[in-house]
């Protein structure tokens, strides 16, 4: 496993956490509602031999601080991610998201074009949330905030939902333990920040500002989104490539990371 430089950026005096390592052109990792940074590191190990990888908890995940006064959307929290390139000199880069972190990724790229070289959503869509995903990442929400813990068969539940089905992986028990460990203040925390994620804008209508390349990736067993949303997304973005992993649900990057890191690698060399 590549060591990985912990750091903190403060915004409105509230810490940002991320983790830097490696040397080369930056890959700035964006994870999704539930997860953290540490579901990157399958690509951080093989990429940052070549990269320089930096990984994000967003705000109230993983070691990050909750959400700092002012941040009232995806719009914002784009901002906050490119404010931190700005702190570290950094010009350019790829940004490469997760479920609501791909819906971050795409206002990264609307607020700085010139800045963003590549842009990899996974698993995520950057349109109106449907219906029943707001219904059902809410009625997780409201149980674990009623109950002021996320007991073992919620934190199962949800864990089924990002994992391929019947998954009796590593990291899917390692997930479910993340969840089971959530504290009150945390849970207390996210249900401030999932409102972000669920109703945020519409961004497919101003997709064809996109002027970058651009890879949409989604896994085959994804029970959280369909592949449906992976086409619209298509066939919304010029020039944008579609690829399908099998064999991997919601956290394709952990369900199958060799398949994964050879797309990334491909698509990040041109080829």
């Amino acid at each position: 496993m590549t060591p990985s430089k912990s750091h903190c950026f403060n915004i409105n005096n509230q810490n940002l956490h991320f983790t830097d390592v490696g040397q080369g052109p930056v890959l700035f990792f964006i994870h999704g509602f539930l997860a953290d940074n540490t579901m990157w590191q399958p690509q951080i190990d093989a990429l940052s031999e070549h990269y320089r990888c930096i990984a994000i908890d967003l705000w109230s995940h993983g070691k990050s601080d909750p959400m700092p006064s002012g941040t009232t959307s995806l719009v914002t929290i784009a901002e906050h991610c490119l404010a931190l390139l700005a702190s570290l000199d950094i010009s350019q880069c790829s940004v490469i998201g997760n479920g609501t972190g791909s819906a971050i990724a795409a206002e990264m790229v609307l607020a700085k074009p010139a800045q963003i070289t590549k842009l990899v959503m996974a698993n995520g869509f950057i349109g109106f949330e449907p219906q029943v995903n707001c219904a059902k990442y809410q009625a997780w929400i409201d149980q674990a905030s009623q109950q002021n813990k996320c007991n073992e068969e919620l934190a199962i539940t949800v864990a089924e939902k990002f994992f391929t089905p019947n998954s009796q992986s590593e990291a899917k028990t390692v997930f479910t333990q993340q969840l089971t460990q959530l504290s009150k203040q945390q849970i207390e925390h996210l249900a401030l920040f999932s409102p972000l994620a669920l109703y945020k804008r519409d961004t497919l209508e101003l997709v064809e500002q996109f002027t970058l390349p651009c890879l949409i990736v989604i896994g085959e067993q994804n029970q959280l989104r369909t592949m449906l949303e992976a086409y619209l997304m298509q066939d919304c973005i010029t020039g944008s490539q579609l690829v399908q992993i099998a064999e991997a649900g919601h956290f394709a990057n952990i369900d199958q990371p060799t398949k994964v890191n050879q797309l990334l690698l491909s698509f990040l060399n041109g080829a």
